[in-house]
């Protein structure tokens, strides 16, 4: 079974770094409890301390981590983040809810069918809510 997820693509990250204030634009390919991977252009240090954030859903909205692994990867880096704690890993399966809800909400407005935010919630849920929770259970 699957123990991570693939996060919709038409959200990007910011990785915001004592290096980065302003944060730098990543790409989030897998997010799990623990933590998530993510592609960036620039190399970060291991044990590095980092913010997330998603400022085309919610701006001014942080996870903490750590850096636990950075590799050479394509152009850039695969960087590999752990939440700092408990706390952060569950405010990352709130927002990471979010941000597939929203994306199937996208993707019925696409097939023609319009939904409001709550209803599409309510939809997801039901198609997806027990997978996606069993997907972040430990």
């Amino acid at each position: 079974m699957r123990r991570f997820i693939r996060h919709p693509t038409d959200f990007p990250i910011l990785v915001f770094s004592k290096d980065s204030s302003h944060g730098d634009e990543a790409s989030l390919c897998d997010i799990s409890q623990g933590g998530l991977a993510c592609s960036l252009q620039r190399k970060l240090r291991l044990g590095e301390s980092v913010a997330l954030g998603i400022p085309s859903l919610q701006q001014g909205y942080r996870i903490s981590g750590l850096v636990v692994r950075c590799r050479h990867y394509g152009k850039g880096y695969r960087i590999g983040i752990q939440f700092s704690d408990e706390t952060e890993a569950f405010k990352s399966k709130m927002v990471e809810q979010v941000c597939q809800i929203e994306h199937f909400r996208r993707e019925l407005r696409r097939d023609g069918c319009e939904l409001d935010s709550e209803a599409a919630a309510r939809e997801w849920i039901e198609r997806f809510g027990s997978q996606f929770a069993d997907m972040f259970s430990g």
